[in-house]
């Protein structure tokens, strides 16, 4: 961590359906010989002093020893609710929270830490091949008060929120010197995904 900046937390946002996968709990499903949520936890814990799943049904993720917080604004909302349950969730010390979708079992300790130690902003998300990713990015304190606007409103998409001014990305070319294969990116959403 950036000597003198607060404390940065980390929460796994686990709340998706996973329809086209049967309505699988994602972080449970095994990639390589091991839980997504066991392979997260492994490179999350000595990254970050705090780590919450954001989640509606904590059951699945019992015996963990890591908190689960529901969305505020009820399930369904998509990625963004969980985004503003990470938010009010987290510690006083910290200032912002990296938030990682349940179903990426490749997470990069680099991209981690770069998204971590990233100078102050609204937001900081990765672009890489120049789309965005809001479920491995940075969000700051600061940004509540617009995600519970935009979730009261009805609006859902947390790109709209990263078209905002004050939100920093980490560009194609930075993201394959810490990651050349991207695979911090990759999720599941199928069964062929699975494979991978």
């Amino acid at each position: 961590m950036t000597r003198g900046a607060p404390p940065v937390a980390a929460a796994i946002v686990a709340g998706g359906s996973a329809r086209r996968l049967g309505g699988a709990v994602k972080p449970l499903l095994v990639v390589e010989g091991r839980r997504i949520i066991d392979r997260q936890l492994a490179v999350l814990r000595p990254l970050f002093a705090h780590v919450v799943i954001v989640a509606n049904d904590p059951a699945p993720f019992a015996g963990l020893e890591v908190p689960v917080v529901p969305d505020r604004v009820g399930p369904g909302r998509g990625p963004l609710a969980g985004i503003d349950a990470a938010l009010s969730w987290l510690p006083p010390e910290a200032e912002s929270v990296v938030c990682v979708a349940g179903d990426m079992p490749s997470l990069s300790p680099a991209i981690l830490r770069a998204l971590r130690d990233a100078p102050p902003a609204d937001a900081v998300a990765p672009r890489p091949k120049g789309k965005i990713e809001p479920l491995c990015a940075r969000y700051a304190r600061a940004l509540a008060p617009a995600i519970a606007e935009a979730l009261a409103a009805g609006e859902l998409a947390v790109h709209a929120l990263l078209a905002r001014p004050g939100v920093a990305f980490l560009e194609d070319d930075e993201l394959r010197a810490l990651d050349p294969d991207l695979r911090s990116f990759a999720n599941l959403n199928t069964p062929d995904d699975l494979g991978t």
